[in-house]
């Protein structure tokens, strides 16, 4: 029952601080990170989220210092393999071993090592305590207890992978691939209790997880157009938008519960716990009729002088009809691990070739800058349908080098710095960013840097 019970905590500690967290942003340029995750002049989200930036003129790019390619320095994935150079028989990573920090298992995946820790955040200990007793078990998750998620959480994304396509005075015929994914979890009430308030487990009792789950994909056929309708290249006002004819190649749903039944006596076998799950699923295989729909973008892009505003949104009434999904019914129980039964495992079909829909979300951004001589100021919000992101930041040239500074503002509502610099030799550039960071398992920051090379 222990390797149950850390399973799901896990999953839920993971889960937890993973759904905040979603709002933080894996940047592999250090001149940004140096910024606080500020995108600048045709950079980072602002020419993905505005198709107006396509217009802007390359002139106020480079007036902002953006290089046309970087080359990321991953010196945080030496660094994570010097300190854990046998991972697959590393104790605190295996499930099964006496020495399992979990702790330390989510702090990972939440940071990932691809930059370098200068500070390192209080290692995160395996302070998780069983009271165990006769017929009876109590968890205490320590200071992880805080994680466990009382409310609906989740993670969830949408990109554009790919975008070929050619164009002539501003207009542009291509084709767009497309992703959505979005998973959410709420913890029923039981192992809510058990896992966050050390509530003792009970005979007899299910305790579950509510599960959602969906992804979908395709390409889409996409007529856009992108220019300058008033003014010249130093001072003028652009305007951009698309239209996506979205054909879906496939998407997969999956709406239910999962988790685990005690029996009448809380130690009465090896693993007194029953696996129970059940699902309704919905999909429409690679295959099948495609799915379709139309949706579109738009943006505008104000330069005047020093000054740059921005606004974009994508996927506006992106709404994708699948017209040949299969629905059906599964149900999972595994009596043979608590000893007194066997599996039962089925999946019912229920319906064949009906019409379902999918939506997905509304992206939008904003951003502002102001550059002045050599120094850069700017400022952007970027929300991608669960809560916006803030980013302030500012670039100062001297010469040679460049002193880099930030702010941003997660959806947690929580306060990060950046900071940095570069050097910059003609056409090639080294920069170093250095990041705060609490999306870790614990209450103090760490602080990383990234490396990288920029080609201008």
């Amino acid at each position: 029952m222990r390797t149950f019970v850390l399973g799901f905590g896990l999953v839920v500690l993971v889960g937890g601080a993973a759904a905040p967290a979603a709002a933080q942003w894996l940047v592999t340029d250090a001149r940004r990170i140096g910024m606080g995750g500020l995108s600048l002049g045709r950079s980072g989200s602002l020419e993905r989220y505005n198709p107006a930036y396509r217009a802007v003129s390359a002139q106020s790019a480079n007036r902002r210092g953006q290089p046309k390619l970087t080359i990321p320095i991953p010196l945080g994935i030496i660094q994570f393999l010097h300190d854990h150079p046998h991972l697959s028989s590393d104790p605190a990573f295996d499930p099964k071993s006496a020495g399992f920090n979990p702790v330390l298992v989510a702090n990972t995946i939440l940071n990932l090592p691809l930059y370098l820790e200068v500070k390192k955040a209080p290692t995160p200990i395996n302070d998780v305590a069983f009271v165990i007793g006769k017929d009876s078990l109590m968890v205490n998750l320590g200071l992880a207890a805080s994680l466990v998620p009382e409310d609906q959480f989740g993670i969830s994304g949408s990109s554009r992978p790919l975008s070929p396509g050619f164009g002539f005075k501003g207009f542009r015929v291509g084709v767009m691939g497309w992703l959505h994914n979005d998973a959410e979890f709420q913890l029923g009430d039981t192992l809510l209790g058990f896992l966050r308030d050390s509530q003792p487990a009970r005979h007899n009792t299910r305790y579950s997880v509510l599960v959602h789950g969906l992804v979908e994909g395709g390409f889409a056929p996409t007529i856009s157009y992108a220019g300058r309708i008033a003014g010249d290249s130093t001072s003028g006002f652009y305007v951009g938008g698309a239209v996506h004819y979205y054909l879906g190649v496939g998407y997969g749903r999956t709406d239910g519960d999962a988790g685990f039944i005690t029996g009448d006596t809380i130690f009465g076998g090896a693993n007194p716990v029953t696996p129970d799950a059940r699902t309704f699923t919905q999909y429409s295989k690679f295959g099948n009729t495609l799915g379709h729909g139309f949706g579109g973008d738009v943006g505008v892009a104000w330069v005047s002088g020093p000054i740059e505003i921005g606004v974009g949104v994508n996927d506006i009434g992106a709404t994708i009809t699948w017209p040949d999904t299969r629905q059906d019914s599964a149900f999972y129980r595994d009596s043979t691990v608590a000893g007194n039964g066997s599996t039962v495992i089925y999946s019912k079909p229920l319906d064949n070739h009906v019409t379902t829909k999918t939506k997905l979300p509304v992206s939008y951004i904003a951003n502002l800058a102001y550059t002045v001589g050599q120094t850069t100021l700017g400022a952007d919000v970027l929300n991608t349908g669960r809560g916006s992101v803030v980013h302030v930041g500012g670039e100062q040239r001297i010469g040679l080098f460049a002193v880099r500074g930030g702010v941003a503002r997660d959806q947690r509502k929580r306060i990060e710095f950046g900071f940095g610099g570069g050097l910059r030799f003609g056409g090639l550039g080294l920069d170093v960013g250095f990041w705060t960071h609490t999306n870790s398992l614990s209450n103090e920051r760490g602080i990383t840097m990234a490396t990288s090379l920029s080609i201008y």
